[in-house]
């Protein structure tokens, strides 16, 4: 290819070249595609949580999975990526470009070059753990062990995992159970059940459905952000960089950033030559573009997500209070569900956590709400992305700022929950009976069916008046 280095030796004449794949400060933020490394720097790993005069007598935790390979659907659609590789390198070889200023370098181009479709990511292992997803599970496994050492121990009875059915779920477990038990964890008899209806409720959940998960309206503020001049204008520049002569499709652009961040999560080292297709603002742009769309599919868009992340708030509360009220420990000791994203924002909306003052719109990026926003689905749900509710039963006088004997830890990605009463994440058992008190008591999924109860009703109705109107006109 000693043409490409010719020209490119050309272009450096020419124009200022931009190396966007090698920033000392690259952003590394990609919504629900993010890095666990990259949202979560410098937790430390072996510090165990202690608290004077306390011990921890039961941990709840709800966890993401890791990485992942793309799904079914995804992967024909990533793999022409292949085709647009070829046309921008048949770009840079016939200099066709609108704007001389605007180039990538040689380094990023090469890199560009010798990219290819791994042909091992295919319909079979679709969806699944990649290598990375299933050791960064062990490796988290093991942080919390390192943490509550009293709590998760090599009994395999003081557990329950709960995940639902399917592969990557399986592995999660499978990756998890390793970090705790080591090499036996095989051939351990592990309790564990699947349970589809507590960790993917939207599937039954009609209602919800309607109104929100097939509803385009949930969309809406997502489709107001990219009808933005600035929108449009950001696909003009990416589209310049890679020198065509016309905009490229929004379906494109979405499609390289979906390859580079699934590269940066499958190898947070390695370079990926699909990054540097985007400046640190095109990132932030299209990162805020997903936040809006988990906004109001998710979180707290529209008040059905509330109703339906309760029940995990409710599984935590039953299990706290079922400790608590007994003074011989409880079995299990230790519950954990693995599970993704989108119940994890359920869950955290529940909560009232991440709430801003103002909601999230497709008009409000550049105001205060849009730029340090507390929804941010980068820091919130990253690969391998955490919840967990920590009971500890303390001594009278054992610890001068602990005014009652049940305490509870709130940790969200191994980091303790700033909450309104608390000190630092842990809270007296009764402020958080009241503040979610009424949470887990009103809780049900009855209004799922409530829709298809209106329908009946209403032809009932309409069944009725028809009735009516026929025997007055008799």
């Amino acid at each position: 290819m000693s043409w490409l280095y010719l020209l490119l030796a050309v272009a450096v004449a020419k124009a200022q070249e931009t190396c966007l794949s090698v920033q000392d400060d690259p952003y590394l933020l990609f919504a629900t595609k993010t890095a666990y490394i990259f949202a979560n720097k410098d937790i430390p790993f072996t510090k165990a949580h202690e608290v004077p005069g306390c011990q921890p007598i039961a941990f709840w935790l709800l966890n993401r999975h890791g990485s992942h390979n793309p799904e079914a659907d995804e992967i024909s659609e990533l793999q022409k990526l292949g085709d647009l590789k070829a046309n921008i390198l048949t770009n840079y070889k016939n200099n066709n470009f609108r704007n001389t200023n605007q180039r990538i370098c040689s380094s990023d181009l090469s890199i560009l070059e010798s990219w290819m479709w791994n042909n091992r990511v295919n319909q079979t292992f679709a969806g699944d753990l990649t290598v990375d997803g299933y050791m960064t599970t062990q490796q988290l496994a093991q942080s919390w062990k390192q943490k509550f050492p009293g709590l998760l121990t090599s009994n395999q009875h003081n557990y329950l995992f709960k995940f639902v059915n399917d592969q990557r779920s399986s592995n999660t477990f499978k990756a998890f159970t390793e970090g705790l038990f080591g090499d036996q964890a095989e051939g351990l008899d592990i309790p564990k059940e699947h349970d589809e209806k507590l960790l993917e409720p939207y599937k039954y959940c009609p209602a919800w459905s309607k109104e929100v998960g097939d509803n385009n309206e949930s969309l809406s503020q997502r489709n107001i952000f990219e009808s933005k001049m600035e929108y449009k204008e950001m696909i003009s520049n990416i589209s310049l960089r890679l020198g065509f002569n016309y905009d490229i499709q929004k379906e494109i652009i979405q499609r390289m950033y979906q390859m580079c961040r699934y590269n940066k999560a499958w190898d947070v080292v390695k370079i990926s030559p699909w990054c540097a297709a985007f400046t640190r603002e095109d990132l932030k742009r299209l990162e805020y573009a997903e936040d809006l769309e988990m906004y109001y599919k998710y979180g707290y868009g529209s008040s059905l997500n509330k109703d339906l992340g309760c029940t995990l708030v409710k599984d935590m509360m039953t299990f706290f209070e079922k400790h608590a009220a007994s003074d011989e420990p409880q079995q299990p000791r230790v519950k954990i569900q693995f599970s993704e994203a989108n119940l994890l924002l359920l869950a955290l909306t529940a909560l009232g956590a991440h709430r801003d003052a103002a909601p999230l719109t497709g008009d409000n990026y550049h105001t205060a709400t849009g730029q340090s926003r507390k929804w941010a689905t980068s820091t919130m749900t990253p690969f391998n992305a955490n919840f967990a509710g920590v009971l500890y039963k303390c001594t009278q006088n054992g610890n001068f700022q602990v005014n009652e004997q049940y305490q509870v830890l709130f940790l969200e990605n191994e980091r303790p929950m700033r909450l309104e009463g608390c000190r630092v994440g842990l809270c007296d058992l009764s402020l958080v009976k009241n503040k979610l008190g009424e949470i887990t008591k009103n809780c049900d999924l009855n209004f799922c069916n409530s829709a298809n109860r209106l329908n009946s009703y209403t032809l009932i109705f309409v069944a009725i008046s028809f009735f009516l109107s026929a025997v007055i006109r008799i």
